[in-house]
């Protein structure tokens, strides 16, 4: 069996039934989430209200905070991300104890996530 983990990153990698290596890994939206918003101006209902911006320079982004980053809901709690030689699958939702999981287990899963279809240039 192959497999290593790191549970400060949740990364793995196992050998399926063929013997191809992959590696998994879990993925949250929650980095693309933050961007949607402006951490900087302060919020109604926040504690504290800062009475000025911090910023002393203007605004140097063309349009910011117009991001349309998004993600479907069924991956909106987050998912695994299979990958191997260029190929790349996604599972949601996470099943419990992936990361303690054997090759076996993996493996099902692998077969049960959806491939990614690179699109564009």
């Amino acid at each position: 069996m192959m497999a290593t983990e790191d549970l400060a990153v949740s990364y793995r990698t196992f050998l399926d039934s063929t013997g191809k290596r992959w590696e998994v890994w879990l993925v949250t939206p929650a980095a693309a989430e933050r961007r949607k918003v402006d951490r900087r101006v302060a919020q109604a209902d926040a504690v504290v209200e800062l009475p000025f911006e911090r910023r002393r320079t203007p605004e140097r982004r063309r349009s910011p905070f117009r991001r349309s980053t998004s993600v479907a809901s069924e991956f909106s709690n987050g998912w695994l991300c299979f990958e191997s030689e260029g190929e790349e699958r996604r599972l949601a939702p996470v099943p419990e104890g992936w990361v303690e999981a054997g090759p076996d287990r993996l493996s099902m899963w692998l077969h049960a996530a959806k491939r990614v279809v690179k699109c564009g240039p």
